[in-house]
């Protein structure tokens, strides 16, 4: 395919769908597969210059973490716009490029997919966007999470098991047909969620300026919530595994004696990974990718598809099951099943977590388990942008926000939320949507000082050798401005 120039990759506004995860980073740096989203568009263009359009206030983070992105700057050149949300496979993303000729915008219910675009459209284009993740539209979601939170909306229970009445279970085929008609759209949003079927004026309006032919591109992936990160991470695996340009064991690796690999030409272990006597890597119904310097402990089973982080270390005795990734310098034990991890989270003791999703810097507590299927084997219910939705997913364990802890014997429930930086403990259940800064047990929940919320990230970044600097003191502070702005209700 014909390269651009400049590749641009940017969030629109539904990052609100992916909070609390994306409260502390932009959508486009949600971990999947074997990396993140906006790496796996990165690999897809050698040779190109990168850029990216993020929210403000996580520019200065997006730098650190990417400094070879120039972010939020005005475009220079003819260039290539992708949405952050979006996930190719295989060949898709040759497939989008190839219809998008210079002056070419892709759109799918209303927003846009991809964009193609000479200078002068693609100044007018970066602002539009810019516009549309601002700080006013910030406040005006504040806005709107403190109206539904001021309604009493964020329990939650639905009107029928309010009543006294046992929702109707439908069966795993009646689930899975629901899951595959709304993987990508939101068929189970209402009201500010819901698909926009037609075009935002302003950007009709800056087609029309710029003469630019709209591409409707149903086919596209465009993901819309979290859950759907969580489901399809196997087959990202997969694709992120099928991409590498090598295979096996690195040179420089260590396999000790009793190792047990099976199917082993699906099996990859990094420079300088360790993998210690009694494990057995299982690769026939999926890849496994080792990352460079991790270690697998003795007597783990991991079961494929599975992708470790270089630095991590899996605990002996592990059970890590298909569908998880592990990010970076991560300490993982006991029983994961389908889950995702952020760089530098630790679940190091026994405990079972499924169908989940992990932020960054989180501790799990020893024995803390959380449940990923409803007795009743009933469609999840899940909080989402200030109010609980059904998902239409018959497993969906627990999504937690970067920095939160728990303590021992924590149990969260099937469909669980916990916001940014919050501290739980107790075999008590917290409620299903834990609001950022939440400190406590149970329905007991207060406050978490923002003082000594910094203090204790300071502590555990300076563990890893990474300091605790004017961008990440700035983040926390705004991230519990927006949480007091919103009553908490992210």
């Amino acid at each position: 395919m014909v390269l651009p120039r400049n590749v641009c990759i940017f969030e629109d506004k539904k990052f609100s769908n992916f909070f609390p995860l994306s409260l502390s980073q932009p959508v486009f740096d949600l971990r999947t597969g074997l990396s993140f989203l906006r790496h796996r568009l990165q690999e897809e263009f050698a040779g190109v210059a990168f850029e990216a359009i993020c929210r403000d206030y996580l520019m200065p983070v997006v730098c650190a973490r990417a400094p070879e992105l120039a972010v939020n700057d005005e475009p220079a050149n003819e260039t290539l716009f992708l949405n952050g949300r979006l996930l190719c496979l295989e060949e898709e993303m040759q497939d989008i490029v190839e219809k998008l000729p210079l002056g070419h915008i892709a759109t799918k219910g209303g927003y846009v997919v991809a964009a193609h675009l000479a200078k002068a459209a693609a100044v007018d284009f970066a602002g539009y966007i810019r516009k549309r993740i601002s700080d006013e539209t910030i406040e005006k979601l504040c806005t709107e999470l403190r109206s539904l939170a001021e309604q009493g909306q964020k329990r939650e229970r639905p009107p029928a098991e309010k009543k006294g009445e046992k929702p109707a279970a439908k069966s795993k085929t009646m689930l899975k047909a629901e899951a595959d008609k709304g993987t990508y759209e939101d068929q189970h949003a209402t009201g500010q969620d819901a698909v926009e079927e037609k075009l935002p004026i302003a950007l009709s309006e800056l087609i029309k300026k710029h003469k630019l032919v709209n591409v409707d591109m149903p086919e596209a992936r465009l993901l819309s919530f979290i859950w759907q990160l969580i489901e399809r991470n196997g087959d990202v695996i997969a694709d992120d595994f099928n991409k590498l340009p090598f295979r096996g064991l690195a040179e420089d690796s260590v396999v000790f004696p009793g190792v047990q690999m099976i199917n082993e030409e699906s099996i990859l272990i990094g420079n300088g990974a360790v993998i210690k006597s009694g494990v057995v890597l299982d690769a026939t119904d999926g890849r496994i990718a080792i990352g460079d310097n991790a270690v697998v402990m003795p007597n783990a089973s991991i079961v494929g598809p599975v992708a470790v982080g270089a630095g991590s270390i899996v605990k002996t005795g592990a059970k890590i099951m298909e569908g998880t990734s592990i990010g970076e310098v991560c300490k993982v034990g006991g029983e994961v099943d389908c889950t995702i991890f952020g760089n530098y989270t630790n679940k190091a003791h026994d405990g079972f977590i499924g169908h989940s999703y992990l932020g960054e810097w989180v501790n799990i507590g020893a024995a803390s388990n959380n449940s990923d299927l409803k007795n009743n084997y009933s469609s999840v219910r899940m909080w989402c942008a200030g109010s609980f939705k059904d998902t239409g997913r018959q497993f969906l364990g627990t999504i937690i926000g970067d920095h939160t802890k728990t303590g021992i014997n924590t149990i969260f429930n099937t469909g669980t939320v916990v916001g940014f930086n919050c501290n739980i403990y107790s075999s008590e259940m917290p409620p299903k949507f834990v609001p950022s800064f939440s400190w406590g047990h149970g329905e007991a929940l207060t406050e978490y000082d923002l003082t000594k919320a910094m203090q204790t990230a300071e502590i555990v970044m300076e563990r890893r050798k990474i300091k605790f600097d004017k961008p990440h003191k700035e983040l926390f502070e705004k991230i519990h401005e927006l949480s007091e702005k919103c009553r908490r209700n992210i």
